[in-house]
C-alpha cells in the first residue's frame, strides 16, 4: 500500500482540522477490518518515511495529542514498532496527559498508546518506571473509583489493561505497584464495579500477574484483597468468574499466611456451596458443573494443608468443611471420594485429631473407598485413602481399633497393585500397625507369601520410598513380633542382606531400626542367620560403624549391643 499519499496529505496539512483529516485518513487503514492483514507492513512503511517523527511533532500540541495518542495506540501493536515508539519520546507526552489532563477521551487513548506500547516490552515499561508512571496510573485509577462521567467505564478497563502491561512479568515494576498499594486499589473495583463483567475480568488477569511477585505474599497478609475476591465470588456476578477467582486464590494458597487469612473468610462455606449446588447425584452433569466441584473440592483441600487453617477448619470437630467432607466420602462422585480422603488425611495431623475422626467412624468409609472400582483417579484415590490410614494409624490409641475395623485385611487387598505409590502408601499404613501391636506383627510376618513380596520390594530401585518402607516394616516386624518364625521367614526370604544395608543408612532413625532388628535375630536365630550375615559382610559393616567418626553415639552403642548379641551366642562362624 502506497503511503506518500497519505504522509504528504498530513504534512500539507495547515490547520488542524485538516490535520485530523489526514490522520483520520490513516486510522482507517489501521481499523479496517478487510486491511486487517496489511496493517503491519503499513505502519513500518509509514515508520520508514518518517511518519513517527511526524506524529512526535504534532504530539507536543494540545490540539493533536488525542488524535495522535489513537494513531499511536494502532502503531504499537505492531511489535517492530513498539520499541522506536518509546524511543521517539511519546511516553512522557502521554503520562503528562494522564497526570494533567481532565479529558476522559485524551486520557483514554493516552492509556490505550502507553499500554499497547508496554505491552511485553520492558524497554518501554522502563522508561514509565523512569517518568514516575506507576504513581501517576495508581492515581489515576484510584480518581475514577468515583467518576460517573461519560466513557470513565471504558477508561477504567484501559487503565487497567495499562497497568497489566506495564507490570506483567517485571517483578522491579510488580513491587512498585505493590508498594503503592494496588492489591487494595483493585480490591475495591470489584466490590465497586461488579456488574462490569469486562472491567472485572481484566481486574482479575491484573491481580493473577501481581501474584508473580515475592512481595505480594507480604501485602495480601495486610491486604483487604483476599476479602474483597471472596466476596465477589459470593456474589451472582462473580459466578461469571469463577474459574479466575479460584486460579488466584489456589496461587495465593500456596503461602500458609494467606491460608490462615481465608481460613476466616466465608470462602469455605461458600466452597461447600459450590460443590452442593454443582453435584447432581444420579444424574449426568455439564462439564461446567464438574469443573466447578474439581475446583472447589481442590481449594477446600489446599486451605487444609495449612497447620493454622486447618486447625481454624476443623473447629474442634464442628467445622462445616469437617462435617462436609465426611460426607464426602460416601458420595457417588470420584473426585468427591478423593476430596474427602484428603482433607480426612489432613485433618488426622495430631493425636486429638485422629483419635475423634476414629470416633466419628471415618475408617469404615474409608476402606469401602479401596474397594475395587473404576475410573481415571483409582490410583489416586487408593494413595489419598491410604495417605488417610496411616495418619489415623500413628496414635497408640488407635491401632487396635483400626485392626479390630480390618484395616490389616482390606490394604492387603493392594498387595498386587502395580502402582509402586500405591504400595508405598500400604507398607506405611501396615508398618503403623504392627508398632507395638503383637498379634498384628504375627498376622504379617508369618505370612511367608507377604514376607516374600515384601522383601522384594526392599530391592525396588524405581521406587526409593517403596525400597526404604519395605525395608523399615521388615524391621518392625522382627522387632514387634520378636518370635523365632517371623525371623526364620525373613531369613528364607533373602532378607538378611536388606536388614545390613539398612544399617548404614542416611537417616539415623533407619539405621537404629536395622541394628535392633538385626541384634534380635542375632540373640534368637544366629545359627540360621550367621551363613547370610556373613554373605551380607556384616562384620564389615560393624567395623566402618565404629570407626566412622561421624557416626552418632547412639549408633555405636547399638553396633556394640549388636556385637555383643553375636559374641554372647552360640558360637557359630561369621
Amino acid at each position: 500500500m502506497d503511503v506518500l499519499p497519505m504522509l504528504e496529505s498530513l504534512r500539507i496539512a495547515d490547520t488542524t482540522e485538516n490535520r485530523c483529516t489526514a490522520l483520520d485518513d490513516i486510522l482507517k487503514v489501521f481499523t479496517d477490518p478487510k486491511q486487517a492483514e496489511f496493517t503491519d507492513g503499513f505502519a513500518n512503511n509509514l515508520n520508514e518515511k518518517g511518519f513517527l517523527d511526524d506524529l512526535l511533532t504534532l504530539a507536543k500540541e494540545k490540539d493533536h495529542v488525542t488524535k495522535v495518542a489513537q494513531v499511536l495506540a494502532e502503531v504499537a501493536k505492531t511489535e517492530s514498532l513498539r520499541e522506536p515508539c518509546v524511543e521517539k519520546g511519546f511516553v512522557p507526552i502521554f503520562l503528562n496527559v494522564l497526570e494533567k489532563d481532565t479529558s476522559i477521551e485524551n486520557m483514554t487513548q493516552a492509556c490505550r498508546a502507553l499500554g499497547n506500547m508496554c505491552f511485553d516490552n520492558d524497554v518501554g515499561r522502563g522508561v514509565v518506571d523512569e517518568n514516575n508512571g506507576i504513581s501517576i496510573l495508581l492515581n489515576l485509577l484510584q480518581s475514577l473509583l468515583s467518576n460517573t462521567n461519560d466513557g470513565a467505564d471504558k477508561l477504567r478497563t484501559i487503565a487497567c489493561g495499562f497497568l497489566l502491561n506495564v507490570t506483567n512479568s517485571n517483578e522491579l515494576l510488580q513491587e512498585k505497584a505493590l508498594e503503592l498499594n494496588a492489591l487494595d486499589l483493585l480490591g475495591k473495583y470489584l466490590q465497586h464495579y461488579q456488574q462490569d463483567g469486562g472491567l472485572c475480568n481484566m481486574v482479575l488477569v491484573t491481580i493473577t500477574s501481581l501474584t508473580d511477585s515475592e512481595l505480594c505474599k507480604e501485602k495480601l497478609k495486610t491486604s483487604t484483597l483476599c476479602s474483597s475476591l471472596v466476596d465477589f465470588l459470593c456474589t451472582k456476578n462473580g459466578e461469571d468468574h469463577y474459574e479466575s477467582i479460584l486460579d488466584i486464590l489456589i496461587v495465593i494458597c500456596e503461602w500458609d499466611e494467606i491460608k490462615d487469612v481465608l481460613a476466616h473468610t466465608d470462602l469455605c462455606k461458600h466452597l461447600i456451596k459450590m460443590a452442593q449446588v454443582n453435584l447432581v447425584d444420579n444424574s449426568e452433569y455439564s462439564e461446567d458443573n464438574q469443573q466447578k466441584v474439581k475446583m472447589a473440592s481442590d481449594l477446600l483441600i489446599l486451605l487444609l494443608t495449612g497447620e493454622g487453617s486447618m486447625e481454624t477448619l476443623f473447629k474442634d470437630g464442628k467445622g462445616e468443611i469437617f462435617t462436609e467432607s465426611l460426607k464426602w466420602l460416601d458420595s457417588k462422585e470420584e473426585h468427591l471420594q478423593l476430596s474427602g480422603a484428603l482433607a480426612v488425611g489432613n485433618f488426622a495431623r495430631s493425636d486429638e485429631h485422629c483419635r475423634f475422626l476414629v470416633e466419628q467412624g471415618v475408617v469404615k468409609r474409608l476402606l469401602h473407598l479401596l474397594k475395587p472400582i473404576f475410573g481415571e483417579t483409582k490410583c489416586t484415590l487408593e494413595h489419598a485413602s491410604l495417605s488417610a490410614l496411616r495418619n489415623l494409624a500413628i496414635p497408640a490409641s488407635n491401632k487396635a481399633s483400626l485392626i479390630k475395623e480390618g484395616v490389616i485385611d482390606a490394604v492387603l487387598v493392594l498387595v498386587d497393585s502395580e502402582m509402586l505409590a500405591v504400595i508405598f502408601k500400604m507398607l506405611g499404613v501396615l508398618r503403623m500397625l504392627v508398632d507395638g501391636q503383637e498379634e498384628a506383627a504375627l498376622r504379617l510376618g508369618e505370612d511367608r507369601e507377604f514376607v516374600t513380596r515384601l522383601i522384594e520390594w526392599c530391592a525396588c530401585e524405581e521406587h526409593p520410598g517403596v525400597k526404604g518402607e519395605s525395608t523399615r516394616l521388615m524391621a518392625w516386624l522382627v522387632k514387634n513380633s520378636r518370635t523365632e518364625e517371623v525371623m526364620r521367614n525373613i531369613i528364607r526370604a533373602e532378607g538378611i542382606p536388606h536388614l545390613v544395608a539398612m544399617a548404614t543408612s542416611e537417616h539415623v532413625v533407619m539405621q537404629n531400626e536395622s541394628l535392633v532388628a538385626l541384634t534380635l535375630m542375632c540373640s534368637t536365630v544366629l545359627a540360621d542367620a550367621a551363613l547370610p550375615l556373613k554373605e551380607a559382610d556384616l562384620s564389615d559393616t560393624i567395623l566402618q560403624l565404629l570407626k566412622d567418626d561421624q557416626t552418632l553415639p547412639e549408633i555405636k552403642c547399638n553396633t556394640l549391643s549388636l556385637t555383643k548379641a553375636i559374641c554372647t551366642a552360640e558360637s557359630v562362624v561369621m
